[in-house]
């Protein structure tokens, strides 16, 4: 009889083990837990056509990150078995609860986590092909990578632009300037021009018409001397 028990424990051992494993896992990681966060994933939304297959190996990688997170935030040996995935649907969504390396079976608390999620949010969309949309920890806020810092600076442009206005006013200011002087140059010249035809043919400032017409004109070719006109 008692050697009969014995087989019958040693047949039956392992599915105890099996269903008291999956007591502890539903006691730990549930909908409602307190300390679950339930995770989206849309791969057809992000990749398309291109879109892989959520499998045991995609989730044992994403334990892996969860795993990695907690290592870099809280300086602590969290491994796979520390990440603990529930209530999977076929939707790609399930729950999951990360448990203190050193205890089995104390949930960690949800800022932990979600400060360690934060940490390597990057990293989690790198490692999926995803993104904060497609990739979604319910609850937990997206936080979207730094604008890249430009090379040249607001203010600098700002600066240039000034700067090429200043310049170009002053080239237009020496360009109007050197036009009117060249100008005033062509009309001076002209005025001069004008000046030396009005007194040419002048004597001492007086000109011949003005003679002849206070004096009076007479030309001797029209006029003789009968003085030297010979007699015939």
């Amino acid at each position: 009889m008692k050697m009969c028990f014995m087989l019958l424990l040693i047949v039956f051992s392992p599915f105890m083990a099996a269903g008291s494993g999956a007591t502890a896992l539903g006691q730990l990681c549930f909908k409602d837990s307190p300390n679950a966060f339930k995770v989206r994933i849309s791969l057809k939304t992000a990749l398309g056509d291109e879109a892989y297959d959520w499998d045991e190996s995609e989730q044992f990688y994403f334990q892996a990150t969860v795993a990695y997170g907690m290592r870099k935030s809280m300086n602590k040996p969290f491994n796979v078995s520390d990440v603990h995935i529930c209530e999977k649907t076929e939707r790609i969504s399930f729950y999951f609860v990360v448990t203190d390396p050193y205890s089995g079976s104390k949930p960690l608390p949800k800022t932990d986590v979600e400060n360690a999620i934060r940490m390597v949010r990057a990293r989690f969309n790198n490692a999926f092909s995803l993104d904060d949309h497609t990739l979604e920890f319910v609850g937990i806020k997206p936080t979207f990578s730094p604008t890249p810092e430009q090379p040249v600076t607001v203010w600098l442009i700002v600066f240039g632009v000034i700067m090429g206005l200043i310049v170009v006013g002053l080239i237009m200011i020496i360009v109007t300037s050197q036009r009117d002087k060249m100008k005033k140059a062509k009309s001076a010249e002209k005025e001069k021009e004008n000046e030396e035809a009005n007194f040419k043919g002048a004597e001492n400032g007086i000109s011949c018409q003005a003679l002849c017409e206070s004096e009076g004109c007479q030309n001797e070719a029209f006029y003789p001397d009968d003085d030297n006109l010979t007699t015939l």
